[in-house]
C-alpha cells in the first residue's frame, strides 16, 4: 500500500559533522517487532501471512484464485499457508524473512502490505518455522529460526526440480492452540471478500454466515438495527472505529479503498490522524445522505408483497429506523385479517401463545397452514429448533387476506413428533445405577450410561461416582471425564488387562447401605492395582521431542542406524506401560530410569546436526529431502 512520506522542511547550511541512526541488537529489534507489537498473536500470524499471500496473487494476476490454509488440529498440530502467486527467488526469501522494514509495496495501492514486518509474525509464536518457495521450476525449502543469541537465521535445507506452480508456503508447529487458531481465523476472514481454502468446515461456515448477517447492505457499507460499533474495512482488514468519531452507534462496517485511512504498525487499530478522521467523517455523511433512498429502492426490488413487508419491518426497527426516518414505510404494511391469527413465540424458559390481526413478520419466523391438535408438537419444535423464534398459524382465509405467498406456508404434519419420554433419558430418573457404554461415540454426557438393576452376587464391581452423567472427583487421566474413562479402558485392553464392566453410581446410591455392603472398587483403585501388577522394573527416560523426530524419520527413511533405533524401541515392549504409569502416577517407586535410548539419540543428532533445527512435523512434510540428506551424509562419511 502506498505510504505518504512527510515533506522534508529542514535545511542545513554549512559543513557539520553528522551521524546517521544505527540499529542496535537485531535480536531485540526482532523481539520488539515480531512479538511485542501484536496483542493477538494467533490473529496476527494468520492476518499478516494471508495479506502477503493475497498481495502475491494480485501481483501475479490471480486475484480470483484462493490460497490454501491448514489450521492446526489435534492430529495435525501445524499451521500453514500456501499461495500460488509469484514465488520468491533465493535472495528474495532471505530478504523477506530475514529483514525488517523491507517492502516493495509502498509505491502502489494495489497491495495491502507496506511496513515490511509481517513476515516476522511467526516469531511471536515460535522460534522456528519453515518456508517453501516454488519459483520457475525450482523448489527451495528453508528453515527460519533463532540462533543461540536469538538472532533470526535462514538456512536453505533442500533445493530440487519441481513441476508445481509458483508460490510460497509458510508453516509452523503449533501445540495446544487448535481452538484459538479456529477462533482467530474467523476473526480475520469474516471481513474478507472471499474465504481461502481452509481445512475447517466450521470456520468457513462461520465466515460466510457473518457476511450475510446484516439487515441492510449498501455499496460500501453494511448496517444492523441493533446498537453496536462500526468497523472500518480496508484491504480486507477490519479496524474498530472509536466512539468519538462513530456517528452511527450501530453494528456494521464502512469499506474504504486502500490508502484512504491510516493504521498502526501492528495493523490492529486505526491511526487517528487528520486524514483518517476526515475520511471517516466524509464516508459517514455520504452514507447518511443516501441510505434512506437506497432503503426504499431495496424494498421495492423485493419480488413479492410479503418480502417487501419483511424488509420494511426490519428497516424501521432500532438504529436503522433512526437513520431512515422521514420515509413512509407504512406503505409496505400487509392488510389486517378479520379474525385473530394464532402464533407461538419462544422465550427463555417458556413458549407463549398469542393472537393478532396483523401478521407477525420476521426472518426467523415460520408460517404454517392451520391444523387441529398440534399445540404440543409446536411447543416441542420451538424448544428444539435452532434459529426459529416464532411459529405462526394461518387459516386459508387469513393467508389470502394478508397476501402472504402460499409457497412460504408449511405443512404442520412435517413438524417432528414428540418423543415418548422415558426415565432413562430424563434428568429426573429414579434409577441410581448405570453401566458405562464404551461404544458411545458422541458427546452428550447421558449417552455414556445405560440404566441397569444391580445384582452383584458378591462379585467385585468397578464403579465411578457420577452426577448429572459426569464423573465426580475422578483421578486425572483415569476417570476425570467420560472420555478419560473410555481412553483408560482402551489402554487396559491394549496392556492385556481384563477390561471390567464399569458401573456408574449416583452420589445418592453411594450413601446407601447397599453400597456399603457391596463388593465395590473405584476405577481409580482398580487401575492402580492391575497396572501395578505389570509395571516394568525399568523405563526409558528421554526427550519427547527427540523421540517424535526419530519416529517421524523411521516412517520414511531407511538406514542401519534407524533400524537400530527401531530394535531398541521394540525391544522394550513395556515402555508404553511405563509411560502410562508415569502419567497416572502408578507404581513409580518400583521403576528405575534407563538413559540408553536418550544417549543413542544424542549420538545420532550429533552426527546429523542439521536435523536438530527441524521438528517432527517438518521432517514428515519433507520426507524425500531428509532421506536424501541422511543418505548423502552417510556416503560422505564413508568416503
Amino acid at each position: 500500500m502506498k505510504m505518504e512520506a512527510p515533506k522534508q522542511d529542514v535545511q542545513v547550511v554549512g559543513d557539520f559533522k553528522t551521524t546517521e541512526y544505527a540499529i542496535g541488537d537485531i535480536a531485540f529489534v526482532v523481539d520488539m517487532f515480531a512479538d511485542k507489537v501484536y496483542t493477538y498473536k494467533e490473529r496476527a500470524v494468520i492476518r499478516e501471512l494471508s495479506c502477503n499471500a493475497h498481495d502475491s496473487h494480485v501481483e501475479a494476476g490471480k486475484e480470483n484464485t484462493p490460497f490454501d490454509i491448514h489450521l492446526p488440529t489435534h492430529l495435525e498440530p501445524w499451521f500453514s499457508l500456501r499461495d500460488y502467486g509469484l514465488g520468491l527467488a533465493d535472495e528474495e526469501v532471505r530478504t523477506t524473512f530475514g529483514g525488517i522494514g523491507v517492502s516493495t509495496k509502498r509505491d502502489n495501492n494495489n497491495t495491502i502490505g507496506c511496513f515490511g514486518i509481517g513476515s516476522l509474525s511467526p516469531y511471536s509464536l515460535c522460534d522456528s518455522f519453515t518456508v517453501k518457495s516454488w519459483k520457475n521450476g525450482k523448489l527451495r525449502t528453508y528453515s527460519c529460526y533463532r540462533g543461540e543469541d536469538r538472532k533470526p537465521l535462514i538456512a536453505l535445507l533442500f533445493e530440487e526440480d519441481t513441476t508445481e506452480p509458483n508460490g510460497v508456503e509458510v508453516s509452523l508447529n503449533i501445540e495446544g492452540r487448535v481452538s484459538k487458531f479456529e477462533e482467530e481465523a474467523i476473526n480475520v476472514f469474516k471481513w474478507w471478500d472471499y474465504t481461502p481454502n481452509i481445512n475447517s468446515k466450521h470456520v468457513v461456515e462461520r465466515c460466510e454466515t457473518h457476511r450475510t448477517r446484516y439487515a441492510f447492505t449498501g455499496k460500501d457499507y453494511a448496517i444492523n438495527s441493533g446498537w453496536g460499533e462500526m468497523v472500518a474495512i480496508m484491504g480486507n482488514i477490519a479496524y474498530r472505529i472509536p466512539s468519538e468519531i462513530d456517528s452511527f452507534d450501530c453494528d456494521g462496517y464502512l469499506r474504504f479503498e486502500l490508502g484512504e485511512i491510516s493504521f498502526d504498525t501492528a495493523r490492529e487499530n486505526l491511526s487517528l490522524d487528520d486524514k483518517t478522521r476526515e475520511a471517516i467523517r466524509v464516508k459517514c455523511d455520504n452514507i447518511r445522505g443516501a441510505i434512506a433512498d437506497e432503503a426504499i429502492q431495496k424494498i421495492e426490488d423485493e419480488p413479492c408483497v410479503f418480502q417487501r413487508a419483511i424488509l420494511a419491518s426490519t428497516l424501521r426497527n432500532g438504529q436503522l429506523g433512526r437513520l431512515i426516518k422521514g420515509k413512509n414505510l407504512d406503505q409496505f404494511n400487509l392488510p389486517e385479517t378479520t379474525t385473530d391469527i394464532v402464533h407461538y413465540t419462544r422465550h427463555y424458559q417458556s413458549t407463549d401463545k398469542g393472537t393478532t390481526k396483523r401478521l407477525p413478520i420476521d426472518g426467523s419466523y415460520e408460517y404454517y397452514i392451520h391444523k387441529d391438535r398440534m399445540q404440543t408438537r409446536i411447543k416441542h419444535y420451538l424448544k428444539e429448533a435452532a434459529g426459529v423464534k416464532c411459529v405462526v398459524i394461518l387459516t386459508d382465509e387469513q393467508a389470502d387476506e394478508c397476501l402472504i405467498d402460499r409457497s412460504l406456508l408449511k405443512d404442520m404434519d412435517d413438524l417432528p413428533m414428540v418423543p415418548k419420554r422415558t426415565y432413562a433419558s430424563s434428568g429426573g430418573s429414579k434409577v441410581k445405577t448405570f453401566v458405562f457404554d464404551r461404544t458411545y461415540k458422541y458427546y452428550t454426557a447421558d449417552g455414556f450410561y445405560n440404566e441397569v438393576e444391580l445384582n452383584d452376587h458378591g462379585q467385585e464391581m468397578v464403579y465411578v461416582e457420577i452426577s448429572r452423567w459426569k464423573p465426580v472427583c475422578g483421578r486425572y487421566d483415569i476417570s476425570d471425564t467420560n472420555q478419560d474413562i473410555k481412553s483408560t479402558l482402551d489402554k487396559l485392553e491394549g496392556f492385556g488387562i481384563d477390561v471390567p464392566v464399569i458401573v456408574g453410581l449416583k452420589t445418592s446410591f453411594i450413601k446407601t447401605k447397599k453400597f456399603a455392603d457391596g463388593n465395590f472398587i473405584s476405577l481409580d483403585r482398580y487401575v492402580e492395582r492391575e497396572v501395578g501388577k505389570i509395571a516394568p522394573k525399568t523405563f526409558f527416560k528421554f526427550s519427547e521431542s527427540d523421540k517424535e523426530k526419530m519416529d517421524a524419520l523411521t516412517e520414511f527413511a531407511e538406514s542401519e542406524e534407524l533400524s537400530e533405533f527401531i530394535e531398541i524401541v521394540e525391544g522394550n515392549k513395556n515402555d508404553e506401560i511405563a509411560a502410562f504409569c508415569r502419567k497416572v502416577k502408578v507404581a513409580l517407586d518400583e521403576m528405575t530410569e534407563d538413559d540408553s535410548l536418550q544417549n543413542w539419540m544424542d549420538d545420532f543428532f550429533d552426527k546429523y546436526e542439521m536435523l536438530t533445527i527441524l521438528c517432527d512435523w517438518e521432517l514428515s512434510r519433507n520426507k524425500q529431502q531428509v532421506a536424501r540428506y541422511i543418505g548423502a551424509t552417510i556416503k560422505s562419511k564413508k568416503d
